[in-house]
């Protein structure tokens, strides 16, 4: 352990050899993990031809590292603000996180790719924190990484059952407020992970922080292959063609009603006054789940408007029912 020894690292590097060999690793991985010991990592292992000398056709890296991000991105939406699908921006609380998740070493077999996920949290001011050494196992453990990495892995082996046994459109019938419920990002940027190919497959699996053993997943790698593309192809273009119905509703907050108990709030109901296709004002109710609430609240106070997207049903000159899919303040 003396730096200043002249085979200090050549001593390091034959030790490290030595773990790789004995836990069935390559040398990547292991100096990897040793490199981040506060952090998840997330493995995504392609399997096809191309793949086989540890390479890939540009075009196809592309795509497999921006789907990636994509993947990541719609679990920490499915987390904090489950919805079936997750229009406009990601939060800046999102775009926070992912911002802070770091692409490790490229390892060769077939074709792997990292993703260091430090652990981080958000704190009382809504803002992000990154978690230190120092923070205590409980709070790591609950943080918003651990939670993002255990839904990532849990949505990938949900949906994999589901295509096999023929009923992966139940998932998106879940209720958002289930632990079970996975958005139509979360399955269009798995499909779009090189497996539509013949013969080729995407293993997902989690290497826990050591230091964190709480709150973990049993099944930590998942196999999605070829033959499960087309049905999340199919589901996926099935909900595009019902987000193709829906339109944007922009305007007011007229009026706000919720259960007065917080604890056992799990959404609202908002009155929004907007522009009808004549240009005339309109009213219409819209369910929101609590998060969005949340947001609802604050755009009424401060007068700011709002943009609602989704489908409207009820008579012309009735009352309007918007079947809400995505909620923001705009600026």
């Amino acid at each position: 352990m003396e730096r200043t020894l002249s085979d200090y690292k050549r001593a390091m590097f034959r030790a490290v050899e030595t773990i790789a060999q004995s836990s069935e690793k390559n040398v990547e991985q292991v100096i990897l993990e040793l490199l981040n010991p506060l952090s998840d990592i997330l493995r995504l292992r392609i399997e096809e031809k191309n793949a086989e000398t540890g390479s890939l056709f540009v075009e196809d890296a592309i795509s497999l590292y921006n789907n990636a991000k994509k993947l990541l991105t719609a679990t920490a939406m499915d987390v904090l603000s489950p919805r079936l699908i997750h229009s406009g921006r990601p939060t800046s609380s999102i775009v926070d996180f992912i911002e802070r998740c770091k692409f490790g070493q490229t390892e060769i077999g077939s074709y792997v790719v990292s993703i260091v996920c430090p652990f981080v949290k958000i704190n009382a001011n809504n803002k992000m924190e990154q978690l230190s050494l120092f923070s205590e196992e409980e709070i790591c453990a609950e943080s918003l990484t651990r939670k993002v990495v255990n839904k990532l892995i849990v949505s990938a082996a949900t949906i994999k059952d589901a295509a096999g046994q023929g009923n992966l459109e139940e998932i998106i019938n879940q209720n958002a407020e289930t632990s079970a419920f996975i958005s139509a990002n979360f399955l269009e940027a798995l499909s779009g992970i090189n497996i539509y190919r013949k013969d080729s497959a995407l293993d997902i699996t989690v290497k826990y922080a050591p230091t964190i053993k709480a709150n973990t997943v049993s099944n930590v790698s998942v196999s999605v292959n070829h033959d499960h593309f087309y049905p999340i192809d199919a589901l996926v273009n099935k909900l595009k063609r019902v987000q193709e119905t829906e339109k944007n509703y922009v305007g007011l907050i007229k009026a706000l009603d919720a259960p007065p108990d917080l604890k056992a709030r799990k959404n609202g109901t908002v009155t929004i006054v907007y522009l009808n296709d004549d240009g005339k004002n309109a009213t219409a109710k819209a369910t929101l789940l609590k998060s969005d609430y949340d947001e609802a609240i604050k755009a009424h106070t401060e007068g700011r408007h709002v943009r609602i997207v989704g489908s409207i049903s009820g008579q012309s000159s009735g009352k309007k029912t918007i079947e809400c899919s995505f909620f923001e303040i705009l600026t």
